[in-house]
């Protein structure tokens, strides 16, 4: 039953990201129910209570954790019902873990420029391109490996990035400032990109996420940052965009997000902002 859903989800276009993150939160699930009497055939709303609560205290999850775990049994439960296989959704009214929703982490201005400055450092031209298309256009890492030189499109006054597949395999154009249309630029002239792909790996072949992951690690350890991710970047991406005045319905465009409520986080108070208003009550 379980590779009928996740090919189902194959159907309607789900990343195999998320269908892997679908498979590891049902077999957890299914394995949780094996060991308590439960059956995967015939899902209750007891049952989900009981996982809540077990991921909750025993496991020590976080809300968000919990909540996307049950957010995943829900929908496979949907589509259960939709085969006529459940008479109706046991999920449906199962309460979710209340949570605050915190902020993401972004660099501050100071850590971003430090960023830059590690990148332009670098002997590799697509290292420098790589950290520059990372944190100026916002692309998350699984869209980036995916560019190809075409991709590009380039002019002496503006510039765009084709997202071919993006999450929910939606195609979008994402417009690129002055700063990364050079760099990308001089990457193409210079014949760095001839392969398939616009980043290919040391050995020729596609870039990997884990790849660009290791990439961000090094020059943030350069930089003096810990924990640099392409996400970070993504999360600056945006920040900086909302700050600067940006309206929420642009920032969500660019950043390729289906629901305004996900761009309209980077409204909200960030560690630095947060911890920067204490500092105000010191007495000392």
């Amino acid at each position: 039953m379980l590779e009928q859903y996740l090919n189902a989800l194959r159907a309607v276009g789900k990343s195999d990201i998320t269908i892997k993150n679908y498979r590891s939160q049902l077999v957890k699930f299914f394995d949780w129910l094996a060991d308590n009497d439960g059956s995967p055939d015939e899902i209750t709303s007891i049952d989900a209570v009981e996982y809540r609560d077990y991921l909750q205290n025993e496991r020590g999850l976080k809300p968000g954790s919990v909540n996307t775990a049950l957010a995943t049994i829900e929908a496979y439960c949907k589509w259960l019902q939709e085969e006529g296989r459940l008479d109706h959704n046991p999920l449906a009214k199962v309460k979710k873990v209340d949570q605050v929703r915190n902020a993401p982490k972004w660099l501050t201005k100071s850590e971003k420029y430090r960023v830059i400055r590690a990148a332009l450092k670098e002997k590799n031209p697509r290292n420098k391109a790589i950290i520059l298309t990372l944190l100026t256009s916002g692309l998350r890492v699984s869209e980036l490996v995916n560019l190809r030189p075409d991709d590009v499109m380039l002019s002496d006054r503006k510039g765009s990035i084709v997202v071919r597949a993006g999450k929910g395999n939606k195609m979008r154009i994402v417009s690129i400032p002055k700063d990364l249309r050079d760099t990308l630029g001089e990457y193409l002239v210079d014949g760095r990109a001839t392969g398939t792909w616009l980043f290919d790996s040391q050995r020729g072949e596609k870039l990997t996420d884990k790849g660009v992951q290791h990439l961000c690690s090094d020059i943030g350890r350069k930089a003096g940052i810990e924990g640099l991710t392409p996400h970070v970047m993504r999360h600056t991406y945006c920040h900086d965009l909302v700050t600067k005045g940006v309206g929420l319905e642009v920032v969500a465009r660019l950043a390729g997000h289906s629901k305004i409520e996900t761009t309209m986080i980077y409204t909200q108070p960030g560690e630095q902002e947060l911890q920067a208003a204490v500092e105000k009550l010191s007495f000392t």
